[in-house]
């Protein structure tokens, strides 16, 4: 659990001091083209607060995949980096001064001995998973299983946080193995259009269905907003579990119901809103056709 004052530090911490140099690198040309190339190690440009700039950082994750022939020779940062996740997501402030213990790393050929690597040698690397961007983790839709990447080494808890219209913050905690990749700022930009949504509508605001609620995020902000009853529901057992601890680090205590089934077998009707928010390329025609019976009103995020 996170308090106030630990969240205050985290976003003060993801800040650059005055003393942090930005340094970019060619984006396209092969790493080991870079004049420092044999010079990256985990002093490299690494500032008197404890900062090194990403490319720096990727630079140095890139030089240790290579040595270990994960990547090619002529490697470069925009072809063949992992996917860097940042352990702790602030709106639409994205970092471009690494912390150490600061970022997780996805890659599909990520093996055993090149997480341990990581781990050790770069001092940013904090968790290292195993798996492909492109795949669906979590259980995409009712006939689908649950999908994880592996964990190779660390920790992979993360910590989303979202400013809102209302003037409060919505903090989301997830494991990044097991839930959806989905940063602050995606997150932030569907509340907004929710949040546009309900001024623009006379809804009344008495009980709201967040059909599948993933982490939360969706229901705790109608809550947030002022809905009398939310109706969390999420066909991923992994979810539920991570929206109860979402519900207390929110300060939601009571107000709400939570339903582990698939939204097509909920058994619920006459409420004022539903909310459609459904993994991309997910087919919602029969969502939708189920949401239109059971609300008066819907909107799809």
């Amino acid at each position: 659990m996170i308090t106030k004052k630990e969240l205050d530090e985290k976003i003060e911490d993801i800040q650059e001091c005055g003393q942090c140099l930005d340094i970019q690198i060619k984006k396209f040309s092969p790493i080991t083209d870079y004049e420092d190339f044999n010079s990256l190690d985990d002093d490299f440009k690494r500032c008197s607060c404890g900062k090194r700039p990403i490319d720096v950082v990727m630079a140095h994750i890139l030089k240790i995949m290579i040595e270990e022939g994960t990547v090619p020779e002529k490697a470069t940062l925009r072809r063949n980096s992992p996917v860097p996740l940042s352990k702790f997501y602030y709106s639409s402030l994205n970092p471009q001064f690494l912390a150490k213990k600061s970022l997780i790393l996805l890659h599909p050929d990520f093996t055993g001995e090149v997480a341990s690597r990581l781990v050790d040698e770069v001092s940013e690397v904090a968790c290292v998973l195993k798996g492909s961007p492109q795949d669906t983790v979590g259980i995409f839709d009712k006939n689908s299983d649950s999908n994880h990447f592996e964990i190779l080494e660390g920790d992979d808890t993360q910590i989303n946080v979202m400013r809102t219209l209302l003037g409060d913050k919505i903090v989301l905690v997830k494991k990044q193995s097991k839930h959806h990749i989905e940063v602050a700022m995606t997150t932030e930009q569907k509340l907004v259009q929710l949040h546009n949504y309900l001024n623009n509508n006379s809804i009344n605001a008495e009980t709201a269905v967040d059909a599948m609620c993933g982490l939360g995020a969706i229901g705790i902000y109608l809550s947030k907003y002022g809905f009398e009853k939310v109706i969390f529901n999420d066909i991923n057992p992994e979810m539920i579990d991570a929206l109860k601890v979402n519900l207390e680090i929110n300060d939601i205590s009571d107000g709400y119901e939570i339903y582990n089934e698939s939204f097509e077998d909920l058994k619920i009707d006459g409420v004022d809103l539903c909310v459609i928010d459904a993994f991309p390329g997910a087919d919602i025609s029969k969502i939708k056709e189920k949401a239109d019976e059971m609300a008066h009103n819907v909107i799809v995020i």
